[in-house]
């Protein structure tokens, strides 16, 4: 399996969302709790967007890891569903990350393409 471990934040609708899809297709989740530092924690960061909307906070939380050297890939699910998800699996296979921090905008939860990103990405990592 690609994606070993996954770490949310907190459970705010886009977390509860992975959560729930993570444990349907057997994937690992771990909520920050912490109890040590989320860089730590984690060896790179996902982040999930729709037409490069991304949060000012996200965009943060990229720069603070790429400057401890953690890998980060945004994948953005209005993007062609191939492209997107080809490129999220070259990713994960090129980088072999144990713990994957995924974080995106609350707002992806209404979108039927965030849904259906999920599912087809399920169908190519297992």
């Amino acid at each position: 399996m690609l994606l070993k471990n996954i770490i949310l934040r907190n459970q705010d609708p886009f977390e509860k969302t992975i959560e729930d899809w993570s444990q349907t297709n057997n994937i690992n989740v771990t909520v920050f709790d912490g109890k040590e530092s989320l860089f730590d924690l984690c060896q790179s960061l996902v982040i999930i967007h729709a037409d490069h909307n991304i949060s000012r906070e996200n965009k943060e939380l990229r720069s603070q890891m790429e400057k401890i050297h953690k890998p980060a890939c945004e994948i953005d699910i209005n993007g062609t569903m191939n492209a997107s998800i080809s490129s999220l699996k070259f990713w994960l296979e090129n980088n072999n990350p144990e713990n994957v921090l995924m974080v995106g905008d609350d707002k992806l939860v209404e979108s039927t393409r965030f849904k259906d990103y999920l599912k087809e990405l399920a169908k190519q990592l297992n």
